[in-house]
C-alpha cells in the first residue's frame, strides 16, 4: 500500500499507547444502542474510554485478526493507523466521535502535499504521497471508520459523503528480454547462492507470485512431478494452485536436490540455512538489478509474468486466478498495458511520418 513507517506514534516502542491487541482486551458482548455519551466497555488492563482513538485502533486490529486477515495486511493497517493517530494528536483534533469530513480532508491534504511527514527520516516520507498511496490510506481508513460505525462506537461516519480519490493508472512496464538475459547471466554459476537465485527468478517469472507468497513456500508445497505449487498464504489468506514450466522445474529441482542444505521446511533459505524472508528477497533482487544495470523489484517480476502470459495468448480469467486477484480490475490493467506496449512497438514499424515517401504511386 505504500505506507511510510514512523517511530514517533502509536505502536512505537517509545509510545505509551502501543498497539497490542492481545494485551488483555475484554469486550462486553451485551447489545447496546449508541448513547449520547461514549460507552466505556473496551477494557485494556484497566477501563479505557471509547473516546480514545488508540484503544479503538487496538480493538480494530484485534477484529482484523479474528477475521483472519493476513499478517502483512494487519502490519500495513498498524502503520497507517499510527500515522493517522499521530496527525490527529499533532493537530489537536477532537475526540473521535466528533471527527468530521473536514478533519479527514485535512489529513488527506497533508498526506498528498506535505514533504516532511510524521517527523520521519524515511525517504518516502520526504515527498508528497502518490495518488496510489493516498487511495490506499483512504480505503483502509474508510474500512476502519465503517467498523466503528457498525460497532456503534461513533454516532456518524465522517467518510459517508467523501469520494474515493483516484489512484494512479500508469502503464505497467514489463522487463524486456534483454533485461531478463542480464539477470539470468548473473545466476549462471555453480555456487549454491547462484543456483538458488536462478530458481527464485524462475519461479517469480513463471508464476507471478507475490514476494510474501514466495517466501512462505514450503518444500512440500512443490510437486516436482507435474510442476504444481500450492500457494497456502495468498492475499486474504486464500489458497490457490499455480504451475511452473519445464525450465523453472529444472532450475528448482537442481536447487532443492543438489544445493539446498537445511533442516528448515521453507523452500528458499539464506546462506545460513535459515528461511529467506521478504526483506531478504527484496535485497537480493535489488542487488541483482544493480549488478545487471536493470531497474527491477520483485513486483515487477510479477508484472512481467502477467504481461508475458497475455502476450503468449493466455486469457484474463486464467490470469486472474493465477495472480490471486479477487476481481478483474487489476488483471485488466495488465491487458491495457499490453495493448499500450504493443501499440508503441507497432508504431515503430508503421509510423506514418517515417513511412512517408516509401509508398509507391499507383
Amino acid at each position: 500500500m505504500g505506507f511510510e513507517p514512523t517511530t514517533s506514534c502509536l505502536g512505537s516502542k517509545h509510545s505509551t499507547a502501543e498497539l497490542h491487541p492481545q494485551a488483555g482486551l475484554h469486550v462486553d458482548f451485551t447489545p447496546r444502542r449508541m448513547q449520547k455519551q461514549p460507552v466505556e466497555y473496551l477494557l485494556l488492563e484497566s477501563l479505557v474510554s471509547t473516546t480514545s482513538l488508540e484503544s479503538l485502533a487496538k480493538g480494530y486490529i484485534l477484529n482484523c485478526k479474528i477475521e483472519g486477515k493476513s499478517s502483512n495486511t494487519i502490519a500495513g493497517y498498524e502503520i497507517l493507523l499510527r500515522n493517522f493517530i499521530w496527525y490527529c494528536h499533532q493537530n489537536e483534533f477532537p475526540q473521535i466521535q466528533r471527527l468530521t469530513a473536514v478533519h479527514i480532508r485535512h489529513f488527506f491534504w497533508y498526506l498528498s502535499s506535505e514533504t516532511h511527514r510524521w517527523n520521519s527520516t524515511s525517504p518516502a516520507a520526504k515527498r508528497p504521497a502518490s495518488p496510489t498511496t493516498v487511495n490506499g490510506y483512504f480505503r483502509a481508513l474508510h474500512t476502519f471508520f465503517n467498523w466503528l460505525e457498525q460497532e456503534e462506537l461513533i454516532p456518524e461516519n465522517p467518510f459517508r459523503n467523501l469520494k474515493t480519490p483516484r489512484p494512479d493508472h500508469k502503464v505497467i512496464r514489463a522487463l524486456t528480454t534483454s533485461d531478463l538475459e542480464k539477470l539470468f547471466k548473473l545466476c549462471a554459476g555453480k555456487s549454491a547462492l547462484e543456483v538458488r537465485n536462478k530458481a527464485i527468478l524462475s519461479v517469480f517469472l513463471d508464476t507471478g507470485l507475490r514476494v510474501s507468497e514466495l517466501t512462505n513456500l514450503l518444500i512440500d508445497d512443490v510437486n516436482m512431478d507435474d510442476g504444481s505449487i500450492l500457494v497456502r498464504h495468498g492475499k486474504g489468506n486464500k489458497q490457490r494452485l499455480v504451475r511452473i514450466g519445464s525450465k523453472a522445474q529444472k532450475a528448482l529441482w537442481k536447487y532443492v536436490t543438489l544445493y539446498r542444505k537445511s533442516t528448515s521446511n521453507r523452500l528458499f533459505i539464506n546462506r545460513n540455512g535459515e528461511p529467506l524472508n521478504l526483506i531478504g528477497v527484496q535485497i537480493l533482487i535489488k542487488r541483482l538489478g544493480d549488478k545487471a544495470n536493470v531497474k527491477v523489484h520483485p513486483h515487477q517480476l510479477r508484472h512481467t509474468f502477467a504481461i508475458s502470459f497475455l502476450r503468449a495468448g493466455g486469457d484474463v480469467f486464467s490470469l486472474q486466478y493465477l495472480l490471486g486477484h479477487s476481481t478483474l480490475q487489476m488483471t485488466q490493467r495488465y491487458l491495457q498495458s499490453l495493448n499500450a506496449n504493443d501499440a508503441a512497438n507497432a508504431h515503430k514499424k508503421f509510423s506514418p511520418l517515417d513511412n512517408l515517401g516509401k509508398e509507391t504511386d499507383r
